[in-house]
């Protein structure tokens, strides 16, 4: 009986499953066949987006914490693919467009045409014609108006919207299409918008799935005239650029550095983006909005000038060049051409203990907040005040590189601190070529070599170095290399074979005593000048000249790292050799005079100067004896360098008057230009 009533339990068991199995086979089949589009517009009701968080770019301060780049917060205007309902983008466009044209907003708009009809294409755009061409699908000779009717039927305008909105509607879809507008990618149609506009367009977006009002971040330039080619600005990521940089996680829709320090250490201000993730359902009704991952800030920098500092340096720049162009100046020095055309220089100063730029100014300047408003008419101002002439111009350093032939002379033992040159003014041993000298200045030793500028001692000199010695000397100096500055600069070069034959040029035995008063083909930045200068302050040890002193968090709470000296080259086993160049500079800053009134003041004396200074000037020709550019290097105190520097002026004169201006505003703090009632530089202070 046990073994039967074990039977029909196992029957009746099996029985249930089978029915069960059958229940759920056919509850599957309503699932997957009867209700598949119901279950399957389940699916779909809800989506979910994820939207990128803009993080806050990190700042950028002086060696005092002074803050020159900074942010604020500001809104932008964002379309999103993942909420927006096929086929109602010109419409959105339509009605957003509506409202920032009311409350006089701008929007990002690259389509090179005119905005208005009859339409053109923008000039001095090529490049982005071709592309817009070449997006639309049209040939190389497609007309301005082909362009027009392709964009209205591609992105399906209709003609019920008025010409000028078709246009302006236009635009945005071409430029949504270029910034790749998609599920992952929104599109920044524009930021910094009043909150005005922010009120209206939040309004308006509850009606238009898509339309999406952001908190970002917006770049100030505080104290815009100070260091401009130095801090940099941000812009928007070009094509190339996104290009280059899509594999490290930027956008179309991204801003990045686009020179100067901003530039250099995008990858430590940068910062990394948040994600903010949104549902909706489909008819648009938002179901989640959070944060699931927060922005993390781009990281601080802190330069090693000082604003205030800088801004005296470049003062004193100006009104020298001022000063040239006062009828004081030719009162003073019965001059009426000679530097009367001076409209650009510059100068750099470096901390002769560890390279750190304290100064370096480029002239003519502007102001950041200038450029960035109105870019193509401050770079399209008269002698070109976007150039950074402190880094990228290159010129022949005159008679400041004679300090270099010097010290190659007596490093190799072509000279002694003793030896005396005969100059008669006139050099001979190359007759007859015989390039003259700018006096008689007897027999005199290197010092005095220094101190007048004698032109014979030095060619003699380099005669016996010979060029390659010469060039090998130089570039210890760091002439004609990259100085390691973290924002580049040019190299310029020096004189050389190899490169009098990439030049096309016939060496002759006569070019290496031109080469050796820095004439000849050898060029050198401001830079290289003040780098020059720090060497010989150093006795022959050269750091690597940097700009930025430190690096910290956001809020400068913890310093992340600190920029340490580098020593690039070291000469120091000889530094008897650079205290007798510096004699000789010393008594270079002896000798100069110049005029007020009647009487020769020395300037240093004029300058209540405490200590010695050690310059040496130089005047290079750039179109021979009929334009010459104005030059001075050195160091103070001479005996316990503190500071360095170069200056240069183009076709300019007496730079000799910035240094001390210089000198005397490291040692006062202080810097106080006279003008007179017209305006006109009085003293040279």
């Amino acid at each position: 009986m046990s073994k039967i009533s074990g039977f029909i339990r196992s029957a009746v068991l099996a029985a249930v499953v089978i029915v069960a199995a059958f229940i759920c086979g056919l509850r599957l089949l309503q699932i997957q066949i009867a209700d598949g589009e119901k279950y399957l517009a389940m699916t779909r009701s809800t989506y979910t987006a994820e939207q990128p968080i803009e993080a806050a770019r990190g700042k950028i301060s002086d060696c005092n914490g002074v803050i020159l780049n900074t942010n604020e917060l500001s809104y932008s205007v964002n379309f999103q693919l993942a909420s927006m309902e096929e086929g109602t983008e010109n419409e959105m466009i339509y009605r957003v467009l509506t409202v920032l044209i009311k409350n006089g907003e701008e929007w990002n708009d690259s389509l090179p045409i005119s905005k208005t009809a009859p339409y053109a294409f923008e000039k001095g755009k090529d490049a982005e014609i071709d592309k817009l061409k070449k997006e639309m699908e049209l040939g190389v000779y497609a007309t301005v108006d082909n362009c027009m009717n392709a964009l209205y039927t591609a992105f399906e305008i209709s003609d019920e919207y008025d010409e000028q909105m078709r246009r302006y509607i236009a635009g945005v879809r071409y430029e949504m299409q270029i910034k790749d507008f998609s599920y992952k990618n929104q599109f920044v149609l524009t930021s910094g918008i009043s909150e005005e506009t922010v009120i209206e367009l939040k309004e308006l977006s509850s009606l238009l799935g898509g339309l999406d009002i952001t908190e970002g971040w917006r770049r100030l330039y505080l104290d815009g005239d100070v260091a401009p080619h130095i801090r940099g600005t941000v812009g928007a990521i070009s094509a190339d650029k996104y290009a280059e940089l899509k594999d490290a996680g930027y956008t179309m829709n991204d801003i990045i550095g686009t020179y100067g320090v901003e530039e250099a250490l995008e990858e430590e201000l940068r910062g990394e983006r948040g994600v903010r993730t949104i549902t909706r359902s489909a008819d648009g009704v938002e179901l989640s909005d959070e944060v699931t991952l927060e922005p993390m800030a781009g990281n601080s920098v802190q330069l090693t000038i000082d604003s205030k500092f800088q801004r005296q340096v470049r003062d004193i720049v100006q009104y020298h060049m001022d000063f040239l162009h006062s009828p004081y100046y030719t009162e003073a020095h019965d001059r009426t051409t000679r530097g009367r055309d001076c409209y650009s220089g510059a100068a750099v100063v470096l901390d002769v203990k560890t390279g750190g730029t304290l100064a370096m100014v480029s002239l003519p300047d502007y102001d950041i907040n200038d450029l960035v408003e109105n870019y193509s008419e401050v770079l399209n101002r008269e002698y070109s005040p976007v150039f950074n002439r402190a880094l990228d111009a290159a010129y022949r350093p005159g008679s400041t590189f004679k300090t270099i032939t010097a010290t190659a002379g007596l490093m190799e033992g072509e000279l002694t601190p003793s030896e005396t040159i005969t100059c008669n003014k006139v050099y001979t041993y190359y007759a007859p070529y015989c390039p003259t000298c700018t006096g008689y200045h007897n027999s005199i030793n290197v010092e005095y070599g220094l101190k007048y500028s004698c032109n014979v001692f030095f060619y003699e000199t380099a005669r016996r170095l010979g060029i390659d010695r010469l060039s090998s000397w130089a570039a210890r100096f760091g002439i004609g290399t990259d100085l390691g500055f973290e924002l580049g600069g040019d190299t310029g070069r020096m004189t050389s074979h190899a490169v009098y034959d990439q030049l096309g040029l016939e060496w002759n035995a006569g070019d290496v005593i031109q080469a050796g008063i820095g004439q000849s083909e050898t060029l050198v930045t401001p830079l290289h000048l003040a780098t020059q200068a720090m060497t010989i302050a150093n006795n022959g040890v050269r750091y690597q000249p940097h700009i930025i002193k430190a690096v910290y968090n956001y809020d400068y709470s913890e310093l992340l790292y600190e920029t340490q000296p580098v020593v690039v080259e070291d000469m120091s086993e000889k530094a008897e050799i650079f205290d007798t160049v510096t004699e000789g500079m010393k008594k270079v800053s002896d000798n100069a005079n110049f005029l007020v009134g009647k009487r020769w003041v020395n300037i240093y004396e004029y300058k209540e100067i405490p200590e010695p200074v050690a310059t040496k000037t130089g005047t290079p020709e750039v179109v021979a004896m009929t334009v010459f550019n104005s030059a001075i290097i050195g160091f103070y105190p001479a005996d316990d360098p503190e500071i360095a520097f170069g200056v240069y002026l183009e076709k300019g004169e007496f730079s000799r008057h910035i240094a001390a201006n210089i000198v005397s505003a490291w040692i006062t703090g202080e810097f106080d230009p006279v003008y007179d009632e017209e305006g006109y530089a009085v003293l040279p202070l």
